[in-house]
């Protein structure tokens, strides 16, 4: 409040400038005229003691006298008459003056009266959360300002969505439920709205995708197929469906408009992962062809695979292709294709990392394998065949790579 208080004095001083500035020249002006009536009576007196004189001396009669005596008086009325007009006028201007004072004092009281005070203090309380710089005590402070505010103005979507927010981060999620269905049953188009109250069902249903989810993410996708919060719940309904594959799409989607080492990334990292071991257990296909993973970012090793004359399997054999450290026979990168698909040109790169933050990237040699694994494990067993290169620097990672696989273990 005390900057607001200060803009008022400012603004009286303005006032005082344009107002007090002219009326003190009116005053100079009035004593002046005040200076001029006195003189105009004085000489009207010393006319008519002389006009007397002269009807005394004989040198006029009283007809004479009379009208010049008439004469005196009207001048001398009119005189006055000019400085009432002059008088009104400066009334004027001081009712002008008490008014430009009164003005912003009524305004500033109605202010104070009103409810745009506390409305300034939340907003700033707002700004003050945001930077980071409140205690858990003012937070909580914070959350009930908002509280008070939706149950006297209900209308206030806008604050009531700040407080679904809040109430989210907070734990009180069935508030938050609550808050975010009124915001969408009056703002069905808000797709945000939407996605954010499929999060809040989710977390509030103990991780459970409901049918309602599944509708919200629909819809959300429909009119922002981008929007980061429902392509993780789709991903997590996809994977509950068995179809790993487009869970994998969707945490990959997800995953690109992350920070890459944020924890959100990691977790859908993770989430990847889990998608893609899944698809190597049923027997599907993890990798894409290499003309589609060209543009990926980051450090890349192009392979190409084929197997020995004499090998033989069933098309439907797995075949796990990956580069790994010298330290390590955890994968850095892997991609799984088919018997049936070789010869094939695939790409290692970071999108092929089994466990986030254990990729390519963070190596200066790798290892190159690609197994046909005939009992279809993802683990080496007795009876698989294989190539390998047996190391690789990573100046050497941009030239086209080759690996035939003609060793049985």
């Amino acid at each position: 409040m005390i900057d607001i208080w200060f803009g008022i004095a400012l603004l009286l001083l303005l006032v005082a400038f344009v107002f007090l500035l002219p009326a003190l020249r009116a005053a100079g002006r009035r004593r002046g005229g005040e200076s001029k009536r006195e003189a105009m009576a004085a000489l009207y007196r010393e006319r008519s003691k002389e006009l007397r004189a002269a009807v005394q001396s004989g040198a006029m009669d009283e007809k004479q006298y009379a009208q010049l005596e008439a004469d005196l008086a009207r001048e001398l009325l009119a005189a006055e008459q000019g400085d009432e007009s002059s008088e009104t006028k400066r009334g004027g201007g001081r009712l002008l003056i008490v008014l430009a004072f009164l003005v912003p004092l009524v305004a500033a009281a109605i202010y104070t009266y009103s409810e745009r005070p506390a409305e300034v203090d939340l907003y700033r309380d707002m700004l003050t959360s945001r930077s980071g710089q409140t205690t858990p005590e003012q937070e909580a402070e914070i959350t009930r300002k908002l509280q008070a505010r939706i149950k006297s103005h209900p209308d206030d979507l806008s604050s009531r969505y700040v407080l679904a927010q809040r109430l989210l981060v907070s734990g009180d999620l069935a508030g938050a439920v609550d808050s975010y269905r009124y915001v969408v049953a009056r703002e069905p188009q808000a797709a945000n709205v939407k996605a954010e109250l499929a999060q809040a069902l989710f977390f509030a249903g103990g991780s459970k995708i409901t049918v309602e989810i599944r509708t919200l993410v629909e819809e959300v996708l429909q009119v922002q197929p981008s929007n980061g919060t429902v392509l993780g719940l789709a991903g997590i309904a996809a994977f509950e469906d068995g179809d790993y594959r487009k869970a994998r799409q969707h945490w990959q989607l997800a995953l690109a408009q992350l920070p890459p080492n944020s924890a959100a990334a990691e977790a859908l990292q993770a989430g990847v992962a889990r998608a893609e071991s899944a698809l190597a257990d049923s027997g599907e296909i993890v990798a894409v062809p290499a003309e589609v993973d060209s543009k990926d970012k980051g450090p890349q090793i192009r392979l190409k695979v084929t197997l020995a004359e004499g090998v033989k399997a069933p098309a439907s054999t797995p075949v796990f292709i990956y580069a790994r450290s010298a330290a390590s026979p955890m994968p850095l990168a892997i991609v799984r294709l088919t018997a049936g698909q070789l010869p094939a040109e695939v790409v290692l790169d970071e999108s092929r990392a089994m466990m986030p933050g254990s990729s390519i990237a963070t190596v200066d040699t790798v290892q190159l394998v690609a197994r046909l694994a005939i009992k279809g494990d993802a683990r080496p067993a007795p009876g698989d065949w294989q190539g390998i290169i047996g190391e690789l620097p990573k100046a050497r990672w941009g030239e086209a790579q080759s690996i035939v696989i003609d060793s049985q273990l």
